[in-house]
């Protein structure tokens, strides 16, 4: 749909949901340049619960006639913008009943459309009835879950009038008050604000699609428009590119969904254009417009977004159908397909923020709901970028013709084609629509590149995003132009974190990096830097010994971007190093580093940095020296409590040496004895009491290397 839309003032009965609507019939009737209406809905319904009311949707500006239950006349209420019928008795589960409506007034203008156009001669009257304006015109449930299985619809109007709807014309009546029955009946499902009329002193100009599957089959390409030669002549190139338009769409979506009825337009000023099923109405004839329109048919009328909240599925797919046309047709489009992307990004990134799924606080909000940056244009740009994600084409195809397939005549959410594309893809799109279809903002991405072998490119890369509050970082493929006077080349990173540092095989001199050159992604280029090689700066080496016998090793770096890890090697004499811990680097302008562990063994401890760079070299810091005053107490602990025969002990000392264990019975029996060497400070030591057979209390005492005596009570349960 293209209009402008509003906030509406919306509540719904959930007793609606205790029917199932099966059939509609609408017989109307209308006459140009009014929206006064008259005449008499009738709705099939099977109960799917015991019904005791029946309640539709009807604004209170109405008129309603009469109501009839199954042919028997009842009473109503109409107020509250909708019609309540108590039912006695009380309709079972699973019986089929209907209600007929006579009704008439003048329907509110944002659901009927009514007027003349002074340069096209036309004169009209339709209806739009998308989001929740159905109920300005007919009495209907407007619940987006309950399609309509089947539809008439019968228009009446002059005679110099014609009038489209759905699905296939049955026939024209001439009627004893000389105007004429128009009789449309569609037996495709159908949601309710799909069923339209348009009444005008229309021309009807007909051609014909043949999709490549239902060859020699055809399907209807039916065209209601303004009765002058003028007119047709000046909108007649683009209603001829309608079927080429069918053919592609069915080639990449699956077959046009309604091919055994038609497709076609109804022309009436309406603001934009409505996808009403099997026949849009159009303000214009646009190329665009008519792949926006056309569009809709497979995304919004045969699958239709189960929730406002997910209007994607209906706005987001028709916008890039036209991407797609521009695309795949190229010779039917005066703009290109890439002028059309670039021109999305461009308004998206008009504003920082906003998510293309619509909070619930904004589902009644139809400048929210029908949003052109973000249902529309960024809801297009994001299949643009997952389709990129796949890196196949016949995959992505492949995913929306089974989606098409699965939610044929139904409902979906974003939900469901994420799970779709996921079937088709076996990747996670997760962490895809967490930041593109529920986040909010875009990325600006800064490259500094530089040369630090003959064979090989540097990329460090950067991010920052305009809404960092609710989407800090956008993961993702990003496709970058290396630029040279050799010729160009284009690479493909993987954007995993911030900082990101990637090295690529490349012998040419680099003149430039272009970002995304095919706007694949959404987002901004920041600054893109020709680096140089410097050897990276240390500073502030430090280390600090503490009381408990634990040691930190700090320092800050700058130019980073050579380092491919460091290597934090420890002495205990400042002779002989071993490395203890590799360390990534940040590979900011500035960083700083902090390493803690627990040292056991001598008071003074050294350490130093192996800078490990990425053309194989290396090089070390400064050597640091800590030194600490720590001084554990004596402690022995036994794990678990009680005791079993696999229990360990553990024993704090104050200095290394020998330490003798003894383990002493109730009568003061010696069971178990064990001389050990031990480090200064926390040890551990398995083993000690898997010979024990008997349960029971026992001592367990150690004389320490300083002639210290600790002991400990232990229980045993072998």
């Amino acid at each position: 749909m293209a209009n402008t839309m509003q906030r509406v003032n919306y509540y719904q009965y959930t007793t609606m949901n205790k029917y199932d609507v099966r059939h509609i019939k609408l017989d109307i009737n209308a006459e140009t340049a009014t929206r006064a209406l008259s005449g008499q809905v009738i709705t099939t319904a099977v109960a799917v619960a015991p019904l005791d009311s029946f309640v539709t949707e009807f604004k209170s500006t109405m008129v309603v006639d009469s109501a009839f239950v199954n042919n028997i006349p009842v009473v109503y209420n109409h107020t509250s913008d909708h019609i309540f019928i108590p039912l006695a008795p009380v309709i079972p589960t699973g019986t089929l009943f209907t209600v007929r409506i006579h009704y008439r007034g003048t329907a509110g203008s944002n659901g009927v459309f009514a007027g003349t156009s002074a340069s096209s001669g036309l004169s009209y009257v339709a209806t739009l009835s998308e989001s929740y304006q159905a109920r300005e015109w007919f009495p209907c449930k407007q619940f987006l879950e309950d399609k309509i299985d089947s539809t008439d619809i019968w228009i009446t109007t002059s005679s110099t009038n014609k009038a489209g709807s759905n699905g296939l014309l049955q026939g024209v009546d001439n009627l004893a008050s000389g105007k004429l029955r128009y009789r449309w009946k569609t037996r495709y499902p159908m949601v309710y604000y799909l069923i339209s009329i348009a009444v005008g002193n229309y021309q009807e100009y007909v051609n014909y699609a043949r999709p490549a599957s239902i060859q020699p089959d055809s399907i209807l390409v039916q065209h209601y428009i303004a009765n002058t030669a003028t007119y047709l002549n000046s909108v007649k190139t683009n209603l001829d590119k309608t079927p080429p338009f069918i053919e592609k769409l069915s080639e990449l979506f699956g077959l046009y969904p309604f091919h055994e009825e038609k497709y076609g337009h109804c022309q009436a000023s309406i603001g934009g254009g409505m996808e009403h099923q099997t026949m849009s109405t159009m303000a214009s004839f646009s190329t665009s417009l008519i792949a926006h329109e056309l569009g809709h048919q497979w995304f919004g009328d045969n699958v239709t977004c189960a929730r406002w909240n997910d209007i994607w599925i209906n706005e987001g797919f028709a916008t890039y159908s036209d991407y797609l046309l521009a695309e795949k047709l190229p010779a039917l489009y005066t703009t290109t397909a890439a002028s059309t992307m670039l021109n999305m990004h461009t308004n998206i990134m008009s504003v920082t923020n906003g998510s293309v799924y619509v909070p619930d606080a904004s589902v009644y909000d139809e400048n929210r709901i029908f949003s052109n940056r973000l249902s529309y244009n960024k809801g297009a740009a994001i299949i643009h970028n997952l389709r990129f994600e796949m890196q196949s084409d016949s995959l992505f195809f492949q995913g929306i013709r089974n989606f098409q397939a699965r939610f044929k005549d139904s409902v979906a959410t974003g939900e469901d084609f994420k799970e779709e594309i996921e079937l088709i893809s076996g990747k996670d799109f997760s962490t895809f629509f967490n930041q593109w279809y529920y986040g909010e903002g875009y990325p600006t991405h800064s490259i500094t590149y530089l040369k630090p072998t003959p064979d090989t490119i540097q990329l460090f890369v950067t991010q920052t995003t305009s809404a960092a509050a609710v989407t800090p970082l956008f993961k993702g493929l990003l496709e970058l132009r290396i630029t040279s006077t050799l010729g160009d080349t284009t690479v493909l990173i993987n954007i995993t974190s911030n900082n990101q540092t990637f090295r690529i095989p490349y012998s040419k001199t680099p003149t430039n990096i272009v970002i995304d050159p095919n706007n694949w992604v959404i987002n901004r280029t920041g600054t893109i830097t020709n680096g140089t090689v410097v050897p990276v700066v240390l500073s502030n080496v430090r280390a600090t010994g503490k009381s408990d016998c634990t040691y930190t090793f700090e320092w800050d770096a700058r130019d980073e971007i050579n380092v491919l890890r460091y290597e934090i090697e420890r002495s205990e004499n400042g002779t002989t190093f071993q490395t203890i811990a590799s360390v990534t680097p940040l590979r900011n302008s500035l960083s700083s580093y902090a390493y803690n562990y627990t040292s056991t063994n001598e008071t003074i401890i050294y350490f130093r940095i192996k800078i490990i760079r990425y053309d194989g070299g290396f090089s070390y810091s400064s050597i640091a020296q800590a030194t600490t005053n720590c001084n554990p107490l004596p402690e022995i602990r036994i794990l678990p409590i009680p005791a079993s025969t696999a229990a360990v002990i553990e024993i704090s000392i104050p200095s290394r040496g020998a330490v003798d264990l003894r383990l002493y019975n109730e009568t003061g029996q010696l069971v178990r004895q064990q001389t050990l060497s031990l480090n200064r400070g926390p040890n551990r030591i398995d083993r000690f009491f898997e010979k024990i057979a008997s349960a029971g209390m026992y001592w367990l005492m150690a004389r320490l290397p300083n002639g210290d005596r600790v002991s400990r009570k232990v229980v045993i349960r072998p």
